[in-house]
C-alpha cells in the first residue's frame, strides 16, 4: 500500500490529561452580593412606584392605566380559556378512544372529584370579571365627559386650526363626542336603574354612541394625515430638532391607537358584532400600552 508523504503527524494522545474546572451546577449568589443588589433593587422600586404615583394623580393617567389593565386582562382571559378548553378537549378524546377500545358491555364509572381543578379556566374567568370591573368603573368614570368635551369645544373654537380642513374636523369632533357622551350616560344610568330608558332604548343608545366613538376616530385619522402632509409641504416630514422629534413620536402614537380602535368601534357599532374577546383584548391592550407607554415616557423626568 502506498504511503502519503508530508502529512503532518496527529498529536500524541496525553496518557493522563488535566480534566476541565467544572463549573457548579446550580451557582447560588454570596449574602454579600445580595446585600450590594438589594441597594439598587430598593431604588428601581422606589423610581417605578414614583413613576407610576405621578401618572395615576390625574384623571388621565388613571384611565390610560386602567384602560390597558382592562384589555389586557380580557386578552390573557382569551388565552387562558383557548388553552384550558384544549386540554379540556384532548383529554376527553382520550378518554373516548379510551372506552371504545373496551370490551362490550363494560361499565364505565368517571369520579369527577378527582379531576384536578381546570385552574386556568377559573383564573381565565377572574380575569375576565377583573375586566368587566374595570370597563364598568371606566364607563362611570366618564359620566363627567361632557364638562372636559365642554372645556375642549371653547378651546378649539377660542383658538382654531389654522389649516381649514383640520378646523372642520375638530369641529365636528366636538359634536360628535357631545353625542356620544349624551348617549352613553343615558344608557349606562338607565341599565343601573337611575334613568327609565327602556332595554330597546338602552340597545339603540349603546350602538350609536360607539357609531359617534367611530366617526370620532375616522376623523382623526384624516386629521393625523392632514397634519402629516401639511408638515411635508413645509419640508419638515424627517426627524431633525427636539421639537420635530417630539412631534413625530406623538404622532405615531396617535397612528396606532386610532388605527387599533377604529375595527373595535366599527365592531361595537353593529347590532351582533364581529370580533371575539381575542380580537377584543388584543387591539384593546395595543391602544392601551401605546397610550401608556408614551405616558410613561412624557412623566418621566418630572
Amino acid at each position: 500500500m502506498s504511503e502519503i508523504q508530508g502529512l503532518p503527524q496527529p498529536d500524541p494522545v496525553p496518557e493522563k490529561a488535566n480534566p476541565l474546572p467544572t463549573p457548579p451546577s446550580n451557582p447560588t449568589p454570596s449574602l454579600e452580593t445580595l446585600r450590594g443588589w438589594l441597594p439598587l433593587c430598593l431604588s428601581n422600586t422606589d423610581a417605578t412606584l414614583s413613576h407610576l404615583s405621578r401618572i395615576l394623580s390625574t384623571p388621565s393617567g388613571t384611565d390610560t392605566f386602567l384602560l390597558t389593565i382592562c384589555y389586557t386582562s380580557l386578552l390573557s382571559s382569551s388565552l387562558l380559556s383557548s388553552i384550558s378548553l384544549h386540554r379540556i378537549h384532548s383529554a376527553a378524546r382520550r378518554l373516548i378512544s379510551q372506552a371504545i377500545a373496551l370490551p362490550p358491555n363494560t361499565t364505565v364509572i368517571i369520579d369527577t372529584s378527582a379531576l384536578p381543578p381546570p385552574r386556568l379556566l377559573i383564573t381565565a374567568r377572574r380575569l375576565k370579571a377583573l375586566s368587566e370591573l374595570i370597563s364598568d368603573f371606566r364607563i362611570f368614570a366618564r359620566l363627567w365627559g361632557l364638562l372636559s368635551i365642554y372645556n375642549w369645544g371653547k378651546r378649539v373654537y377660542s383658538s382654531p386650526a389654522k389649516d381649514v380642513l383640520v378646523r372642520r374636523i375638530v369641529y365636528t369632533q366636538v359634536a360628535s363626542n357631545i353625542a356620544y357622551q349624551y348617549l352613553e350616560n343615558g344608557a349606562y344610568l338607565s341599565s343601573k336603574g337611575v334613568l327609565g330608558w327602556s332595554k330597546e332604548m338602552q340597545s339603540r343608545a349603546w350602538i350609536w354612541s360607539s357609531r359617534f366613538w367611530m366617526l370620532h376616530v375616522g376623523l382623526d385619522l384624516v386629521r393625523l394625515w392632514r397634519e402629516a402632509h401639511l408638515r411635508t409641504l413645509k419640508g419638515k416630514a424627517k426627524e431633525g430638532s427636539d421639537e420635530d422629534n417630539k412631534w413625530i413620536s406623538k404622532w405615531r402614537k396617535e397612528v396606532v391607537v386610532n388605527a387599533a380602535w377604529a375595527p373595535l368601534t366599527l365592531h361595537w357599532s353593529l347590532e351582533e358584532g364581529f370580533a371575539g374577546d381575542f380580537w377584543v383584548g388584543l387591539l384593546g391592550s395595543v391602544a392601551g400600552l401605546a397610550g401608556f407607554r408614551e405616558l410613561w415616557r412624557t412623566t418621566g423626568n418630572v
